[in-house]
């Protein structure tokens, strides 16, 4: 196995407990409505494209707006309440990246798809977020994941070798991608399972 020197972090998903029905379990009493809008009217690829900054949300809203006049308030609550769907921080991750931040032994990155117009709810939020060195966020490169180029990206930019780098992301997309790459990986599922992943590559 080879020896580990960064530790590259997705956060949401790892990090942040974020979740649209955080926010829509408060406006729908209907749960199977809600589902529906999440997932045909502020769907994930809605939000994707958010992510990648090829929607903004001055025009975005309105234009779901107009297609859905039905959701018309539900819509516009996907920006103005957005810090909403922030549940907080996903506390045995967190608790692993302090320990790594003062182990001292590996380097610390993130690389994030996120959007450019949400991401300061984020920073202000989140104090975990100055034991990085660095943090792409994929709104502000206008490149998202699994876009090969955007781990092309953060390996230029950081100067990270692939091979002596762990990314660590929920989603399995993500993942295959930067196994294809070189990067070594952590298909995330919880805290005790990279916990137990860390320690057997030596870097907890």
């Amino acid at each position: 196995m080879q020896e580990i020197e960064t530790v590259l972090f997705d956060l949401g998903g790892v990090l942040v407990d974020w979740d649209p029905r955080h926010l829509y379990r408060k406006i729908f009493t209907d749960t199977a409505e809600m589902e529906y809008f999440l997932s045909e009217v502020c769907h994930p690829h809605w939000n994707f494209l958010h992510d990648k900054a090829a929607l903004e949300f001055e025009t975005s809203i309105p234009e779901q707006q107009h297609r859905h006049p039905k959701y018309h308030d539900q819509i516009a609550a996907w920006r103005d309440r957005w810090p909403e769907m922030m549940a907080g921080s996903i506390m045995g991750t967190e608790r692993l990246l302090e320990e790594l931040k003062g182990k001292n032994t590996v380097r610390l990155y993130a690389l994030t798809n996120w959007s450019h117009q949400t991401w300061p709810h984020a920073q202000e939020k989140f104090a975990f977020l100055k034991n990085f060195e660095g943090i792409l966020v994929s709104g502000q490169e206008k490149l998202a994941k699994p876009d090969p180029r955007i781990f092309e990206l953060t390996a230029s930019r950081f100067g990270l070798d692939p091979k002596t780098t762990l990314f660590i992301d929920d989603s399995e997309k993500n993942i295959q991608q930067a196994r294809e790459m070189g990067f070594a990986t952590h298909w995330f599922r919880d805290p005790i399972r990279l916990r137990k992943d860390l320690m057997e590559r030596g870097v907890l």
